[in-house]
């Protein structure tokens, strides 16, 4: 089901343009078949480019039914992928950026780390308490015995140095009074020095179990910006809030621009390329728009002022391979843009080698080979699509 000419036919009279890609696998392109460049495409691994080059090869009916095909394949994949959640594309990609914000700005790991990380300052605080508890170095009393053991220790030995009788009558008043009283002093500074000292320990250890650590807090603040900041871009741009748009078409109105292509594929008339043209428009973009619009360019001629203009012969193709693109770059579904065309190709040869046909209802039908006693036994035969019938056959 390709259209007769070389090379040089597909691309002076359909448009066809040669990428870098294709230039470099085909050297001589002047008299080259489109069957044998295609298949020098397929041998390199250049499935995108075999199916660029397939929109502007095969029959325009023909690839409108194959671009049809492709758009069924398509939604299928998108509305199976919906069924799991019931969201749309735009949907689930919202979610998926509200869950990305909301891990950004959770900080309950930190949190749980900082609380770790007091239990084990408390710990150690606890440790270095028993500590010195047991070595009796942070108990006020017993520090007041050692001052008052040193104090008797050194007075005896220095009465013991002086002659005897010379520290005066026992009733007398002390000679060492100001020495006394200075030791005495001293000791009641150490002991309220302790008490202010465990007093502030005691209030950090508050403020610790009662204020969140400035880390902590800090990094909370950052992340919680990041989810903020996301908000704020995807309020703005989604959905588009920019006056004078016009209203977007409903899905009833892509759905009937799809319709219009079948009806257009079962009966390609004049009247029915024109309904697939309004269609297109009401449809206003998108892979349904494109599709109807292939369709109308494919054998509907164009009215002027003066009478009828031949449709371009580059608009089928280009309208055909626009759609494919479309089809690819759709949001959602399982396959990726390199699986959709490969699916693409695949499609696309079964629709050229006329082995991919429809029924009387539209309905896709593979052909079956029958064997006969002929010299050629690989016969195709196809019950309606194409215009042939059930007793019609294809060598």
């Amino acid at each position: 089901m390709l259209q007769r000419g070389d090379l040089q036919t597909l691309h002076h009279q359909r448009g066809y343009q040669f990428t870098e890609a294709v230039e470099g696998v085909l050297p001589d392109r002047r008299n080259m078949s489109t069957e044998l460049a295609l298949s020098i495409l397929l041998h390199n691994g250049m499935k995108e480019d075999a199916v660029n080059m397939l929109c502007y090869a095969i029959v325009p009916r023909v690839g409108v039914w194959w671009a049809y095909l492709c758009l069924k394949m398509v939604m299928e994949d998108i509305e199976k992928e919906q069924a799991k959640d019931g969201l749309t594309p735009r949907e689930r990609f919202l979610k998926e950026q509200k869950e990305l914000a909301n891990k950004l700005s959770d900080t309950s790991d930190i949190q749980a780390m900082v609380e770790e990380r007091k239990k084990q300052l408390d710990a150690q605080v606890a440790e270095l308490k028993k500590l010195a508890g047991e070595q009796n170095y942070l108990n006020p009393v017993e520090r007041l015995k050692l001052k008052l053991a040193w104090i008797q220790r050194e007075f005896a030995a220095f009465e013991q140095s002086l002659p005897p009788g010379s520290l005066g009558n026992p009733n007398d008043p002390p000679v060492m009074q100001d020495l006394i009283d200075s030791l005495t002093q001293s000791a009641n500074s150490d002991f309220q020095n302790y008490l202010e000292h465990m007093a502030a320990v005691q209030q950090a250890r508050v403020n610790i179990s009662q204020t969140p650590d400035p880390i902590f807090e800090t990094v909370q603040q950052k992340t919680s910006a990041v989810k903020s900041a996301i908000d704020e871009m995807l309020s703005k741009y989604f959905p588009l809030k920019i006056k004078g748009l016009p209203q977007r078409p409903t899905p009833a109105k892509k759905n009937k621009a799809v319709e219009s292509v079948l009806r257009w594929i079962l009966v390609p008339s004049d009247d029915n390329g024109k309904l697939a043209c309004e269609a297109a428009m009401a449809a206003q973009d998108g892979p349904e728009a494109m599709l109807a619009y292939s369709a109308f360019w494919s054998s509907t001629n164009l009215k002027t002022d003066t009478g009828m203009a031949p449709t371009n012969m580059g608009l089928p193709p280009l309208g055909i391979s626009k759609t494919l693109l479309q089809l690819a770059l759709l949001e959602g579904g399982e396959m990726d843009y390199d699986k959709r065309y490969e699916e693409f190709l695949h499609i696309g040869i079964e629709c050229a080698d006329g082995t991919c046909t429809w029924d009387e209802y539209g309905h896709p039908v593979r052909a079956v080979v029958e064997r006969k006693q002929v010299s050629d036994d690989s016969i195709f035969k196809s019950r309606f699509g194409f215009a042939r019938r059930d007793t019609d056959t294809m060598l």
